[in-house]
């Protein structure tokens, strides 16, 4: 198990410009931290190798793709072989086991919604252990944890970071996913910090072609999103809301703009808006409900539960302390 203690101040200030802009030069990162170029460097390497923080590159959704959150009832004998099964699935990104009813959702992201069927009717349903398949398309994504920030740095320092690099595809816009730029995006689920000459030797391509296909990549069809792991952040409750509101976009929208919150999608279902947040105690979730309350009248939250643990976030397997341990690249199912 990793050490859980918490992180210091110059780690978060890393990680946060990370979170900011992921392929940052260590001179940018250096001046806007504080520190010396070499040092950020040592600290990060520090983190990764620890697992403590690591950055994830994972497909954002082409036109056809269909991204889902899908729960599990498992029998309680069952829940460990079951999850130590799905973790292994590419196309699913994250997997929460948490208290309620269903016992694991999984977040997948799917080619049509064939594969979407195929999965659930004949591989999840053939699982033993499992109980019952619930699915919840996801109609729209507001906001998600590659957008979401620990608060460390100043405004100054984060402008810079921003204008410094690609701007992310936007969430909801989709482009068409050429074959060449799916290869890049492969490459970056294992080093998404590659250099560009390291990127052409692995493609076999010229730097300036590769530099070509990354642009487009960071672009429009990657998303790189640099993660901490959850008891080392100083937000050890993980709680998960299911919610519904006759203006399911408008209270969307005020969801996203809470610094606790990090994911905000609505869905199709009984309960057509889920969230989720990372919060320092169970007193100061019950406040941030409080608030959202107040700013979203029409929003009735249904259900709320509790992340036990975290097996899978974003392709990067995690162990009981939210660290990371190991890759699974993500890819679109078929």
């Amino acid at each position: 198990m990793h050490d859980s203690k918490l992180l210091d101040e110059i780690d978060l200030r890393i990680i946060h410009a990370l979170q900011v802009q992921p392929r940052a030069p260590w001179a940018l990162i250096g001046s806007v931290v504080g520190i010396d170029p070499v040092t950020a460097a040592r600290r990060w390497t520090a983190l990764t190798e620890s697992g403590t923080a690591w950055i994830a590159a994972y497909p954002a959704a082409d036109p056809s793709s269909v991204l889902a959150f899908v729960e599990l009832r498992c029998e309680p004998g069952r829940l460990s072989a079951i999850v130590s099964e799905v973790i292994t699935h590419a196309h699913v990104l994250s997997v929460n086991v948490h208290s309620g009813r269903c016992n694991v959702m999984l977040e997948a992201l799917f080619a049509d919604h064939d594969s979407l069927a195929h999965y659930v009717l004949d591989d999840l349903h053939s699982m033993a252990g499992v109980t019952d398949v619930i699915v919840l398309p996801v109609t729209r994504v507001f906001t998600e944890g590659s957008r979401w920030r620990l608060g460390a740095l100043e405004p100054d320092g984060v402008r810079r970071l921003r204008e410094s690099g690609i701007t992310p595809p936007q969430l909801g816009r989709r482009y068409t996913l050429e074959a060449s730029t799916a290869e890049v995006v492969d490459v970056l689920s294992a080093q998404p910090r590659i250099s560009i000459t390291e990127l052409a030797a692995a493609l076999g391509i010229s730097a300036t072609s590769a530099r070509r296909r990354l642009n487009t990549a960071l672009s429009q069809h990657t998303l790189l999103r640099c993660e901490v792991a959850r008891f080392a952040s100083g937000r050890p409750v993980h709680a998960l809301y299911f919610a519904r509101s006759s203006v399911a976009e408008n209270s969307a929208r005020i969801l996203r703009t809470l610094s606790d919150i990090r994911l905000v999608a609505t869905v199709a279902g009984p309960a057509n808006v889920i969230f989720a947040g990372w919060f320092p105690t169970l007193s100061s979730a019950a406040a941030v409900e409080a608030d959202i309350a107040a700013r979203t009248p029409s929003l009735e939250i249904v259900d709320r539960r509790i992340v036990l643990d975290t097996p899978k976030l974003m392709g990067h397997l995690l162990d009981r302390q939210g660290s990371s341990t190991g890759v699974v690249p993500v890819r679109v199912s078929s």
